[in-house]
């Protein structure tokens, strides 16, 4: 998330606004098997688990599954089409505590959701904040995907004069 200047989004995103215990669920949407395709020949993670049907069969999940990695993507992906900081945030700082809890299979139809759980000022950035959010990846008969924790730098709205 870079920009040079900060625009007021929809959702009125600005470090101010941010609060513990704030929840959004995203629009979904569904994993296809040109996403698996595409990440993988991306990312070189061309594995056969993700690469090869009858392989795949052969394993503890039955078929086919997107890449977990791939499944973190969706996640973040899905935050930012919400809108969720968009133009007021300036950094991604860092994910921690990632699970991956369900396979995300093709043909899954998945959405986020993130809950605000820590806000504190820049000790090096007046004019930011940081803004720690649990994602959780669900699939829509609910099972959890993936879950996790990011923290960003956001911008603070401006001061008027």
């Amino acid at each position: 998330m870079t920009g040079s200047s900060a625009s007021p989004t929809s959702t009125n995103d600005w470090f101010e606004d941010q609060y513990v215990g704030r929840t959004q669920d995203t629009p979904s949407r569904t994993v296809t098997e040109a996403d698996v395709n595409l990440f993988g020949g991306l990312t070189g993670d061309l594995a056969e688990l993700h690469t090869s049907e009858g392989y795949a069969r052969t394993t503890e999940f039955g078929g086919r599954i997107a890449h977990g990695m791939l499944s973190l993507s969706l996640a973040h992906g899905l935050v930012v089409r919400s809108g969720h900081m968009v133009g007021t945030g300036l950094a991604l700082l860092g994910w921690n505590a990632i699970k991956f809890h369900a396979p995300m299979r093709l043909g899954d139809t998945v959405r986020a959701r993130w809950t605000t759980i820590e806000k504190r000022e820049s000790r090096s950035r007046p004019d930011a904040g940081i803004v720690v959010d649990r994602i959780e990846l669900f699939t829509l008969d609910g099972t959890l995907v993936l879950s996790g924790e990011v923290a960003e730098l956001v911008r603070r709205r401006p001061p008027t004069y």
